[in-house]
């Protein structure tokens, strides 16, 4: 498939403070761009594209900005267990995050020592977050996406620690069909983590350039971008929950001429 990349970014836009909910929307895009500016990437030199990238922009957020917002306080509860839970936390967890499949605790060896629930309707697979050859930092939240014939899951883990030392996981996990339903429109929203499908929507993902493009080289220069394929602009975004890039993307409808 041939397409053209043409990433835009009005960043004169991110100076304006609007309001209301316009204003949540922004800050969170902004958030998630600026955490990835800081800490993973420097922005590199832009492109405009042809088309209104502030109103695409501000599409996409609105869709996004509910499942951001819940991503990030997930990530917060998550990271802050560096000690083995009780089932307190665990069950408190679950109830406040519902859209997760699950919750286990696993040791080094792989061997689950606690889980909710207590049986999974997939099968579960915690071998990859104890890869030792996976760059991890020591205490550092990790995760990967599993694929099985169920739908894709996602696993995010934080090691915990007696007297200073790791002794296993705290995992969570997920399938992004539960989380989507926050946005006020998912079946607008395509979500994929690298070459890993998670949410179509109404999208035939086979046939969008999502699935075409290379996103490992795409992450390393970019966080945001609208780009054209066939005549069609997407803008899409991506978020990190962990160390896993998701990719939310939407395709762009322009208002026709009256």
């Amino acid at each position: 498939m041939h397409y053209s990349l043409r990433c835009g970014v009005a960043l004169c836009a991110l100076l304006v403070l609007l309001t209301g909910c316009k204003q949540s929307v922004n800050n969170t895009w902004r958030e998630t761009k600026g955490y990835y500016n800081t800490y993973l990437n420097t922005p590199a030199e832009l492109e405009f594209a042809e088309v209104d990238v502030e109103a695409a922009e501000d599409n996409l957020a609105a869709m996004y900005t509910p499942i951001g917002e819940e991503l990030e306080k997930f990530v917060r509860v998550i990271d802050a267990k560096d000690v083995f839970p009780d089932l307190a936390w665990v069950d408190a967890t679950m109830k406040r995050f519902p859209w997760l499949s699950g919750i286990a605790v696993v040791n080094l060896e792989g061997n689950v020592l606690m889980q909710r629930p207590s049986v999974s309707m997939k099968p579960l697979n915690f071998a990859p977050l104890l890869d030792e050859n996976k760059d991890y930092g020591f205490r550092a939240l990790r995760g990967y996406v599993d694929e099985t014939p169920l739908g894709n899951e996602a696993y995010v883990a934080m090691p915990f620690f007696v007297d200073n030392e790791m002794k296993g996981l705290v995992v969570a996990h997920f399938d992004a069909r539960n989380l989507v339903e926050l946005s006020p429109n998912p079946e607008e929203l395509v979500v994929l983590s690298g070459k890993k499908m998670l949410w179509s929507g109404k999208y035939n993902f086979e046939s969008t350039p999502f699935a075409q493009i290379n996103w490992e080289e795409m992450l390393s220069e970019e966080s945001h971008g609208v780009f054209e394929e066939s005549g069609n602009s997407y803008t899409w975004l991506v978020r990190y929950v962990g160390n896993i890039p998701m990719i939310f993307g939407t395709a762009i409808v322009e208002a026709s001429a009256s």
